[in-house]
């Protein structure tokens, strides 16, 4: 049984961090994708996005597809993509489909936001 994806959101210094609950799926992936107007870029102009997978239960094809829409989408506008907490085998899953282009993984928060001053900075 698919279980709700529940998306909350957080601002730390010029970085948004997203953490996703639940399985992402189709019907996840289109509420992730309205979850806020990525085409526009990050809100209020930040530039780094962070992912937290942690507590993410499954991903199908489909969720992944929506992620990579959503990654093209802030690709375009020049945002630092980060993710962690993804299990290994989604880890070697996303680096086949090319989502590794996009978004670079991390073991854990500490280590996603790790550097980010820098980041901002230049």
């Amino acid at each position: 049984m698919e279980e709700e994806l529940i998306i909350t959101s957080e601002v730390m210094n010029d970085t948004l961090l997203i953490t996703l609950i639940g399985d992402l799926t189709k019907t996840s992936g289109e509420k992730l994708l309205n979850f806020h107007q990525w085409e526009q870029g990050l809100p209020n102009n930040l530039s780094i996005f962070i992912i937290n997978f942690d507590k993410v239960n499954y991903i199908n094809s489909a969720g992944i597809a929506y992620l990579i829409r959503l990654c093209r989408l802030l690709a375009g506008n020049h945002i630092t993509m980060r993710a962690f907490g993804l299990e290994y085998h989604y880890e070697k899953m996303f680096s086949i489909v090319g989502l590794s282009r996009y978004l670079s993984y991390y073991p854990s928060q500490w280590a996603a936001v790790e550097g980010i001053e820098n980041i901002t900075k230049n």
